[in-house]
């Protein structure tokens, strides 16, 4: 059964469709790829799918329950984590404490006015844990406004993998990235266990190709293409449509 499951959703904005009858089915563990030029539908697909904005029609299935009228909250509760193409960080804190205030919250451990916090040693634990996996162990204690770009995109990643989701939404990962910061990058989202599911929007096309086990092209909000990374390099529609190449 898959883990998320788009049917026949649509989005309109007054007389503007911006997503059009959209079908799609990401499999557990699955590594799965949004890509189309500016315009396509991408980041408008994450926000249905986070809850961000409600559909114009259709359903969308997480985990076997229809969560189409869902809240961002609901869904981070069910197992679902989203990073930005924008980073939002308390960048007078610590690395570490960015990332505890996320795993505080998402074990209800917001307010204890009278215990320190290094008192919970799960809480901490979970934050280690989430800072080995996004990179950024050996920055933990360096305030997040003394981290590189790059590492700030890692920090937005590991406050994602602090609640521990099933399924995580990765928005261009790598963008604004240095060749060596996306290198890096593309590394440790590959590292990720496969037990963590990924849906990745990316212009990167070598990031693309490093990472995803299915490519999904949006054009105009429709889906005109899907499958595995070497059929979707090998579409002609695809290459002329994102690719920018003549498809005779």
């Amino acid at each position: 059964m898959a883990l998320l499951s788009l049917n026949h959703v649509s989005k309109n904005y007054g007389g503007l469709r911006v997503l059009n009858d959209v079908q799609l089915a990401v499999e557990p563990g699955e590594r799965r790829a949004i890509i189309g030029p500016n315009g396509a539908g991408k980041t408008t697909l994450f926000h249905l799918i986070s809850g961000q904005v409600p559909t114009s029609s259709g359903s969308i299935v997480f985990n076997g329950e229809d969560v189409t009228r869902r809240a961002p909250h609901q869904m981070a509760r069910r197992g679902l984590a989203r990073t930005f193409q924008t980073n939002n960080l308390f960048l007078q804190l610590s690395v570490f404490e960015n990332v505890r205030l996320a795993v505080q919250r998402r074990m209800d451990r917001g307010t204890h006015w009278f215990r320190p916090w290094w008192s919970f040693k799960d809480v901490n634990a979970r934050t280690e844990h989430a800072l080995a996996r996004a990179g950024l162990a050996s920055r933990s204690e360096d305030l997040a406004t003394n981290l590189s770009y790059g590492e700030q995109r890692q920090l937005e990643m590991a406050i994602a993998l602090a609640g521990e989701p099933a399924l995580l939404l990765l928005d261009e990962p790598t963008a604004g990235m240095s060749v060596a910061e996306t290198s890096h990058t593309v590394q440790t989202v590959a590292a990720l266990p496969r037990d963590l599911t990924l849906l990745i929007i990316e212009h990167d096309m070598d990031t693309i190709f490093a990472l995803a086990d299915r490519i999904t092209v949006l054009d105009h909000g429709t889906v005109i293409a899907e499958g595995p990374p070497e059929d979707v390099r090998a579409n002609a529609h695809v290459r002329a449509v994102y690719l920018g190449e003549d498809s005779d």
